[in-house]
């Protein structure tokens, strides 16, 4: 694992940290000038280098537990003489000194055992300088243990017109990567804005060669997308490993090699996953490792672990849950090796065309006895989804549809545990959100399970036309020009509103009350991806009441009532009409509160849970027969061929 960085900042528990002759830590753009590239850093005199971070540390426990390596070897390559410290953490995040010793210019290989730190810790090492600066290149942790299999992999991409995202990870690849690993580079592409037509697809062509080969197929989701890719490579037959790759993402070449090599060393194969960092935050990960919650049927961050930290807001011996091992059920599909012999015996994806694929096949392949092991420091960059509510846009119907197929297919509990429960609450959620276009897409996905696995089966290709045209019939999904919507809120009471909004019941309840006769003219709040802003005096902060209205761009009036879009039902559970602002398309909808949509909507998609808990057992039995045939091959064929063969 070479010393290496990504990113500005620098001197935090994601790269390593620099520190002056007094131990005190160098500012970040101090330590920039210290790296010279990927994989050189020049220390200046009487400074110290830690490589104690998430790139540049090695997961100890990680490997200890999942492979056949009890050893490894620091290899390390200066320019002159400096003294050299090897640390080792446990999972406490305590740090113990492995040996200290002082070294002469060239390069250095010292052997570290690993064995009994399965539980928790990592190895890294420092560089401290003398009287001369030392230029540190080229360091990795090795092994000379042999591996269990010697195989490569292929890359399989699925996209969908983003052909610019693709040019760079083909430009990422061919300029970084380890080729020599890399067998194949697919790209199932699914959309109409063809990759192989993009203006610079024939360079990148050139650069990678024959390893580039690009399939064009029609769009029948990520499911379909990555179900071509592994099949393509199982099929072939020249590769160990597929490794599943999101479009739109930055990766950290060096974690394909990583990945493979991990992946060659477990005694049994095993599911290689990457962590996902964002690219609005480069130094914010998404989890360290994620697992499925079989009794209410989401996933989740592994318990003990953060969501979303801040990789640079501590340093590395400072994060206990860092340091612990962090076991998972599944990786998701932005990075995921898969061996092929995993394919072979459990089959591909189930046709949920999106939401859940990923988490099914973790699921399936724990159950069929192989694991899953997200690796720190296996990594890329993605686009957030943080700052969206996506189970109130199109993509409701997939979300729940898709729960309460996992449901069928994986849960041991009478009626799928808290499912339905979880599933009331959302669509509830969404009609005091007042997204009554949500709550009808929640009503179409129950349908369409009622209508059996066949069903499923059938729609892949065609369902999201049919989802897209419901919800675009519908007011709340209307957007309009932000100077075409109502520019006056009215002020509330905030203890009023924080009363009521703690309460569930309530907040239903209020669905159904009058509406009052200026809410499309004059509105309660706005509301942004993270949060809901409402209109607030001084007096009324106070605690006393008041009334009348602020113009909307008055953000001094202004307040947030809720910071989070899991919180956003207590902030509009009052709200008569509320403005949902896209800031970027300088745009909105106006939201408004329908006390009869809301009673009908309401009564049918519970009607409609009601219907299938009655007849869970038999619709569980029907899923689960039908489930291996719509994972194979044979199954997935019929959509793979070119129209004119179907």
């Amino acid at each position: 694992m070479g010393v290496h960085r990504h990113g500005s900042k620098s001197a935090n528990i994601l790269y390593g940290t620099g520190y002056d002759s007094h131990g005190q830590a160098v500012d970040p753009p101090e330590l920039d000038v210290w790296f010279d590239g990927r994989r050189r850093v020049r220390i200046p005199a009487y400074r110290r280098f830690s490589t104690a971070g998430y790139f540049n540390a090695f997961p100890a426990a990680y490997w200890c537990d999942a492979t056949n390596v009890d050893r490894v070897s620091l290899s390390v390559a200066i320019s002159a003489g400096a003294t050299l410290t090897v640390w080792k953490s446990d999972q406490h995040a305590r740090a113990d000194r492995v040996l200290q010793q002082e070294l002469s210019a060239g390069r250095h290989d010292i052997e570290v055992s690993i064995t009994g730190m399965s539980d928790g810790g990592w190895l890294w090492f420092d560089i401290e300088t003398g009287d001369d600066p030392v230029t540190l290149e080229n360091s990795s942790w090795n092994t000379d243990i042999a591996v269990e299999r010697d195989g490569n992999a292929s890359i399989a991409i699925t996209t969908m017109n983003k052909p610019e995202w693709c040019l760079r990870q083909f430009a990422l690849l061919a300029e970084f990567a380890d080729l020599s690993v890399i067998d194949e580079i697919l790209v199932v592409d699914q959309g109409n804005k063809r990759v192989s037509e993009a203006e610079q697809f024939d360079e990148m062509s050139h650069r990678l060669g024959a390893k580039l080969r690009v399939i064009d197929q029609r769009n029948i989701g990520g499911s379909g997308g990555f179900s071509r890719g592994m099949h393509e490579v199982e099929s072939r037959g020249s590769s160990e490993y597929a490794l599943l790759l999101d479009d739109d993402t930055v990766l950290e070449p060096e974690s394909v090699s990583r990945a493979i090599m991990f992946a060659n060393h477990c005694a049994k194969p095993t599911i290689v996953g990457g962590n996902m960092l964002f690219l609005s935050e480069p130094t914010r990960l998404c989890s360290l490792a994620e697992v499925f919650n079989v009794r209410g049927i989401y996933w989740e961050q592994t318990p003990g672990t953060p969501k979303f930290p801040d990789m640079a807001d501590a340093r590395f011996t400072d994060e206990t849950w860092l340091h612990k091992r962090a076991d998972a059920d599944y990786n998701a599909w932005w990075m995921c090796l898969i061996p092929v012999d995993i394919i072979k015996e459990i089959g591909l994806s189930y046709p949920f065309f999106i939401k859940n694929d990923d988490v099914e096949y973790g699921v399936r392949a724990k159950q069929a006895g192989f694991r899953t092991v997200t690796v720190p420091g296996v990594c890329l960059w993605h686009q957030s989804w943080v700052d969206k509510d996506d189970i109130l846009d199109w993509q409701a119907y997939f979300h729940v549809r898709n729960k309460l197929i996992m449901g069928l297919l994986y849960s041991p509990y009478r009626c799928g545990g808290k499912l339905f429960r979880n599933m009331f609450r959302a669509s509830a959620s969404a009609a005091v959100k007042l997204r009554y276009s949500a709550v009808m897409l929640h009503q179409m996905a129950v349908k369409d399970v009622l209508k059996g696995p066949e069903y499923i089966g059938s729609v892949l290709e065609t369902k999201l036309p049919d989802v897209r045209k419901l919800r675009s019939a519908q007011p709340d999904a209307q957007m309009q020009p932000l100077k075409e919507l109502p520019q006056q809120l009215i002020i509330h009471n905030p203890i009023d509103a924080e009363s009521i909004g703690s309460n569930s019941v309530a907040a239903l309840f209020h669905q159904i009350a009058p509406l009052r006769k200026d809410a499309r003219t004059v509105v309660d709040g706005y509301v942004e991806p993270t949060k809901v802003f409402s209109a607030v005096s001084m007096s009324v902060a106070q605690g006393h009441v008041s009334s009348g209205n602020v113009p909307f761009s008055d953000k001094a009036h202004l307040r947030a009532t809720a910071s989070s879009p899991h919180n956003h039902w207590k902030a509009m559970s009052t709200m008569d009409s509320a403005v949902a602002v896209s800031v970027e398309k300088d745009a909105g909808i106006l939201l408004v509160r329908h006390p009869w949509k809301a009673l009908r909507a309401m009564c049918s998609v519970t009607a409609l849970y009601a219907r299938l808990a009655v007849r869970w057992p038999a619709y569980r039995k029907r899923y689960r027969e039908q489930f291996k045939a719509m994972t194979s091959p044979n199954w997935w064929n019929t959509y793979f061929a070119p129209e004119e063969e179907r």
